[in-house]
């Protein structure tokens, strides 16, 4: 709660430092052309007296004027929030396109990376980020509670693997774009219930709260300017989550290094690609492949980078065919890949890291 407060507070300050700015400069003015005038007076010229007079004054009134009128339109622009049936996917591909400063995203999963919306959505990012905004991501890990909870309430839809899906997208753009602009893709992976979902470009959002046994696209939406009390509380909320220790960036759930080892003899390191399947982790990666095609699987050891925690290899098949048909839908999702199985194999290679100590099988 005071990390929210923080940065609501923060948010607050960053809005009011403009009107800060424009009061000072005017009265900074007034206050000049009035003094111009007494010393021009002083010395006999009238001209010039009047001419600093009347300017100073018109800056006063100006002054007045801001700050007993920007208060209204400041109420005027609070109370302009549009109520809608459901979200506009088309339209809003349109208003992300149009951004030009920010542009942020607070989803489980976002179905704008899904068809028909998905060319059309990558190409608005792209020209987006082009014209020098900033983008955004925030989605539910995959691998958390809350993205399985969410996939009891949305019976019909897979949402690790939509997730997933989307993390493959996202990542396929980024390495697409030069790297000036790649700076500007921020993708991150919160830890957390979902309830609340943001769709914002520039100073404007669409908001909804997430629903039982429904899609967010499809709930009522808030159509509102961020300057707004439930614009500046969802913008908090979305800071919140983004700077979120257990919050992840997109290249650290893409690939994992492991340390391999035979007979404690170390192998060096190994980069590896990954899915979890209710705690278990399942690897792939051509020079794992390699060490298990030359030295007996029995005889590896893997460790996670930073941890010193031994790890057995087995095959992933050996888990069961359901259980491996699982893993590889999801390595097929997050990483868009083929999989194909290696020459004279029926299956793709997939490998399960069991705690060493635990029974395998």
């Amino acid at each position: 709660m005071t990390r929210l407060w923080w940065v609501r507070a923060r948010n607050r300050l960053r809005q009011q430092r403009r009107q800060a700015i424009v009061v000072a400069v005017l009265g900074v003015g007034a206050v000049a052309m009035v003094v111009l005038s007494w010393w021009t007076a002083a010395g006999s010229r009238e001209f010039l007296a009047d001419l600093w007079l009347n300017v100073g004054s018109g800056l006063a009134i100006t002054l007045a004027t801001y700050i007993v009128l920007n208060p209204l339109f400041r109420d005027l622009q609070s109370a302009s929030i549009v109520e809608h049936a459901r979200l506009d996917p088309n339209g809003l591909v349109d208003r992300v396109s149009g951004g030009r400063e920010t542009v942020a995203i607070l989803e489980t999963w976002t179905g704008l990376l899904e068809e028909p919306y998905r060319d059309r959505f990558i190409s608005a990012l792209r020209t987006t980020l082009l014209n020098q905004a900033t983008v955004r991501i925030l989605l539910l890990d995959p691998d958390s509670a809350g993205a399985r909870l969410r996939a009891k309430e949305l019976r019909q839809r897979d949402v690790p693997l939509a997730i997933m899906a989307n993390l493959f997208y996202l990542a396929r753009l980024g390495d697409e774009l030069n790297e000036d602009v790649r700076i500007r893709l921020k993708v991150r992976l919160y830890d957390a219930s979902p309830s609340v979902q943001m769709y914002r470009c520039d100073n404007k959002a669409f908001i909804s709260f997430f629903p039982i046994d429904q899609s967010t696209y499809d709930a009522q939406q808030i159509e509102t300017l961020m300057n707004t009390p439930i614009g500046d509380f969802v913008q908090g909320r979305f800071e919140e989550l983004w700077n979120a220790p257990g919050t992840l960036k997109l290249r650290d759930v893409t690939s994992m290094p492991l340390r391999l080892s035979r007979n404690g003899a170390e192998l060096g390191p190994c980069e590896v690609r990954y899915v979890r399947l209710d705690g278990q982790l399942y690897v792939t990666g051509r020079r794992l492949l390699r060490h298990i095609t030359r030295y007996d699987i029995d005889t590896l050891r893997a460790r996670l980078d930073g941890g010193d925690a031994a790890f057995r290899l087995d095959e992933a098949d050996e888990a069961g065919p359901s259980v491996y048909h699982r893993v590889v839908m999801l390595f097929r999702a997050k990483y868009g890949l083929d999989l194909a199985p290696p020459a004279g194999a029926d299956d793709p290679v997939i490998i399960s890291l069991i705690p060493d100590g635990s029974p395998g099988g």
